[in-house]
């Protein structure tokens, strides 16, 4: 008997770390599987037991590496952050695979993919991360200012050479480390002050906090030991390949949502339904959490003195859309985080009115955009905003 529940529980084991392999399905799933194959292979044959878990174990590995021979994960993925996610079981959160250089063709934004309606706009998109998932063209490099935030700092939709920390070195050789992941504000914060202990980084931060997605309530997920391990199982190409096909993995709430159209000058311009209604809520009552997160990263670990506000692609167009576009109110998020900066050991810096004022200037004059045409993210130009603007306050002039 005792003999018999050891088998069924090595095969349990064995059972359930295979299917973690596939990275799609959840930790309970794996749980639930975990204890009914045990007892399944209890009441079976040792033999029978053995020969079905060793089947669906060299299936996988088979699945594994013909996937892997292929590169379908990577043909495959709409994006490079897309493709390129990966569990760091150690912080609980997805950065990027370490040490990679990739090139893509990214055929479309994401507004171009949720609605055919969009003309989607295809890009070449060169995509290196370093020694930390982070991207990074040249690693470390004894930075002066380290860049903190999400999707926009990461480059979502750009070429490397468009991220801010790059134009920061090519413009004005000022050397930024971009500390940026696909997560949440919290997992964020966590990242930096893991990075600022571990390697002794210049505790001179700049945090960046969209409208769109930065100011929601934090996750209260818990990443027990259990759930970290089978993440972890899941980095591998047969995880990323379907990944790609699940619903909500990584997702923001542009996503799901639906396209808006605006005209500009008789040409329409793609916005995410999502974001305008962020755009144009009038009040907001911050998590008591969000001040907590934001005093740990200025008043205890003193690492951001500066806090920028990203603004919306309605925001930045609101001027120049026309009667059939919605009144854009001052934003009551914006106003919140000046609340908190006159309380805690922060300054905030709003990209709006830079963000406006060249928005104004290159559609009079080349009719041409800050933000993606069929995305939810700025292209180069708008980077170059925010590059200036981080600049102006290394040199202190702000």
């Amino acid at each position: 008997m005792f003999k018999q529940v050891l088998i069924g529980v090595v095969c349990a084991v064995v059972f359930s770390a295979a299917l973690a392999v596939y990275g799609f399905f959840k930790v309970h799933f794996i749980g639930y599987a975990l204890a009914i194959w045990a007892v399944a292979c209890m009441f079976m044959s040792k033999n029978i037991a053995l020969y079905i878990t060793s089947a669906f174990v060299m299936t996988t590995f088979i699945l594994w590496g013909v996937v892997t021979a292929g590169d379908f994960a990577e043909k495959n993925a709409a994006t490079p952050e897309q493709y390129l996610a990966e569990y760091n079981p150690e912080l609980a959160l997805y950065s990027f695979a370490p040490d990679r250089h990739m090139r893509m063709e990214q055929a479309a934004g994401l507004l171009a993919r949720i609605d055919q309606r969009i003309e989607p706009v295809a890009r070449e998109i060169t995509f290196v991360t370093d020694q930390n998932g982070l991207r990074n063209s040249n690693g470390m490099n004894a930075p002066a200012v380290l860049l903190i935030g999400g999707s926009f700092i990461v480059g979502n939709g750009n070429t490397q050479s468009a991220l801010v920390s790059d134009i920061l070195k090519q413009d004005y050789n000022v050397a930024a480390y971009n500390i940026a992941t696909l997560g949440s504000l919290d997992e964020q914060a966590l990242l930096a002050l893991t990075l600022m202990k571990q390697q002794s980084f210049v505790q001179n931060g700049i945090l960046f906090v969209f409208e769109g997605e930065d100011f929601k309530p934090f996750s209260t997920d818990v990443h027990y030991p259990l759930k970290r391990l089978v993440n972890s199982f899941g980095n591998n190409e047969l995880g990323r390949l379907l990944r790609e096909y699940k619903d909500g993995f990584l997702a923001n709430s542009a996503d799901k949502a639906a396209v808006v159209t605006y005209p500009i000058d008789g040409r329409s311009i793609a916005f995410s339904e999502a974001y305008i209604q962020e755009t144009l809520a009038t009040k907001y009552e911050a998590d008591p959490k969000f001040e907590e997160l934001l005093a740990s990263l200025s008043d205890s670990a003193g690492l951001v003195r500066a806090v920028v506000f990203i603004p919306t692609k309605l925001r930045v167009y609101a001027p120049l859309l026309n009667e059939a576009a919605p009144q854009v109110p001052e934003s009551p998020k914006l106003a919140a985080l000046r609340t908190l900066a006159a309380k805690h050991a922060f300054k905030v810096y709003d990209l709006t009115p830079h963000l406006q004022a060249k928005a104004i200037v290159e559609w009079g004059q080349h009719k041409q955009l800050l933000w993606w045409a069929d995305d939810v993210y700025w292209n180069r130009a708008g980077a170059e905003v925010a590059a200036e603007l981080v600049n102006e306050l290394v040199l202190g002039n702000m």
